[in-house]
């Protein structure tokens, strides 16, 4: 790696770290209106502590994905990037049962649904599986992408049909985390790259 990729890499870190600051700042916030909301004694109460929750997982998660990228793509760190995945998996499942349980559900929630089991599958082998290799990682990256990037489109399309807002901070985190996972696949194979050369 030259002195310039090193430098455009570092910068690259930097943005996305800069956009995780953010997106706690956004989810913390959120998870104080869900809190606030869940005081009031309603229907939609449990529905509220839920999400709540949601977003305390979400919190740890970026939390979690920021330390990792802090502390480099060393083997001590791998522990963060694995907890990261976890708490990634744990986002997926949450957000199938709060979309199911506590959502009008259609056609476009039951697709976005499925796409989060996918995704909660590939997450899974990316945190288990031994020996992936660079090319599967890389694979299984592009298609953490994808359906995340259909799930926004079908997100959009669905608050469109029903008229409902929708908060699209987890989509856009889900985003995010892609990058985050993203960056320590580079990073992890031009390490092993580099100590070849050595």
């Amino acid at each position: 790696m030259t002195t310039n990729q090193k430098k455009q890499a570092s910068l690259l870190i930097m943005i996305h770290l800069a956009l995780m600051a953010l997106m706690m700042i956004g989810t913390m916030g959120a998870m104080i209106h869900f809190i606030i909301d869940s005081i009031n004694a309603n229907a939609a109460g449990f529905s509220n502590q839920a999400n709540a929750f949601m977003m305390l997982v979400i919190l740890a998660m970026l939390i979690v994905g920021i330390l990792y990228l802090v502390k480099g793509y060393t083997k001590q760190a791998a522990v963060y990037y694995k907890l990261f995945l976890i708490l990634n998996v744990a986002v997926c499942v949450l957000t199938i049962f709060i979309d199911l349980c506590f959502y009008q559900v259609n056609i476009w929630m039951i697709i976005i649904s499925v796409l989060n089991v996918c995704k909660t599958i590939l997450l899974l082998l990316m945190a288990f599986g031994k020996d992936l290799g660079e090319k599967k990682t890389w694979t299984i990256f592009y298609m953490l992408l994808t359906a995340d990037g259909i799930k926004l489109i079908l997100a959009i399309i669905n608050m469109v049909s029903i008229g409902f807002d929708f908060s699209f901070a987890g989509y856009v985190t889900a985003l995010i985390s892609d990058g985050t996972i993203g960056l320590a696949a580079r990073g992890k194979y031009e390490n092993k790259k580099m100590r070849g050369r050595t």
